[in-house]
């Protein structure tokens, strides 16, 4: 059987991908070479060489794959979200798709081509104070119109898919529960001892980790709990902390990285921090691989892809009790409250 399949690659093609355009890059580069027969249309609206992710030997070869095509759509602005409600759907049914994969929490209000839609969490609706009162107002529409609109829904967990069904009354039936895969270059560097002992090397030496380091993957959303992680490694006894370190990469804009750095200078931890922003694609298999354990205490998570790396690694874990992150855990990860 052919299938035509389009794919809203937007985060795949992003400058500095997060878990969602990591994830959708490997799922796809697999895909595309399990089924050959398949056609895979990637539309996007960037430079590709602007794109992380496709500046690397596994980017270009997906790219170059005789079954896998990108296509840029120009959209001058983005009042209204044109792009997404407008060209993408029109482009779409020209193109011949027998299913668009919408996979960020939105789906075009009307498609003539079948949609398949990704909902990844409910965060906005279930975290107070996660956004301001307009986007958590927009946020349920989107989801709203994703809903009506998709022919088939896709969650990463169990809990999202009860999230919907609580939320907007979507029978589970049409949900599939596709969990993510963990990050293809971090498994293939994990799993080879010499390329794991460079890499981490390499870590070390990059970013001046000369002590055993905790690892926090971190973001300007509250409910990532950074300020809670630093006043917790305050309350470490001195002799535990001595020896240690906290990494918590991701934290941007600028201003967050400042705000820590101050939180821990009147917690008497600075020196015992790094507070890094986006760091390249390449260096988190290092740095995953030789830390001595992730930490994951988000208030709120729809999945918890750290935790999936960190096991590739055999890096130990802590997460938050409950929800997605124990779900995705099981018995692996030592739990906290929040």
């Amino acid at each position: 059987i052919q299938m035509r399949i389009g794919i809203d690659a937007r985060t795949m093609f992003a400058p500095h991908p997060r878990g969602t355009g990591r994830n959708l890059f490997d799922a796809y580069r697999t895909l595309s070479a399990l089924r050959p027969q398949w056609r895979f249309v990637l539309y996007h609206r960037r430079d590709r060489r602007a794109a992380e992710l496709l500046r690397t030997a596994e980017g270009a070869g997906f790219l170059d794959a005789p079954n896998v095509q990108a296509v840029r759509i120009d959209c001058p602005g983005d009042r209204w979200d044109l792009w997404l409600h407008l060209r993408l759907p029109l482009r779409a049914r020209r193109d011949g798709l027998d299913v668009l994969h919408t996979p960020a929490n939105a789906a075009p209000a009307n498609c003539a081509t079948p949609v398949a839609a990704t909902i990844h969490d409910l965060i906005p609706l279930r975290v107070a104070g996660e956004v301001d009162e307009n986007e958590r107002r927009r946020f349920r529409r989107r989801v709203e119109r994703t809903v009506r609109v998709a022919r088939r829904l896709i969650t990463p967990t169990a809990a999202t898919r009860d999230d919907l069904v609580q939320e907007f009354g979507v029978d589970p039936l049409r949900v599939s529960i596709v969990p993510w895969a963990g990050d293809s270059r971090v498994q293939s560097i994990a799993g080879d001892p010499a390329v794991r002992r460079r890499a981490i090397r390499r870590i070390r030496e990059k970013y001046d980790l000369n002590r055993p380091w905790l690892l926090n993957f971190s973001g300007d959303s509250a409910r990532k709990n950074a300020h809670r992680i630093v006043r917790a490694l305050a309350a470490i006894p001195r002799s535990l902390r001595t020896n240690s370190m906290l990494v918590m990469v991701g934290c941007e804009p600028g201003s967050l990285r400042q705000e820590l750095q101050c939180a821990a200078g009147e917690a008497g931890v600075a020196e015992h921090c790094r507070f890094l922003g986006f760091v390249p694609h390449a260096d988190l298999p290092g740095m995953i691989c030789g830390a001595a354990g992730v930490l994951l205490p988000s208030l709120c998570e729809g999945f918890g892809l750290p935790l999936v790396d960190a096991f590739a690694c055999g890096t130990p874990a802590l997460a938050s009790r409950g929800g997605a992150l124990q779900e995705v855990a099981g018995d692996a990860a030592e739990y906290c409250d929040p």
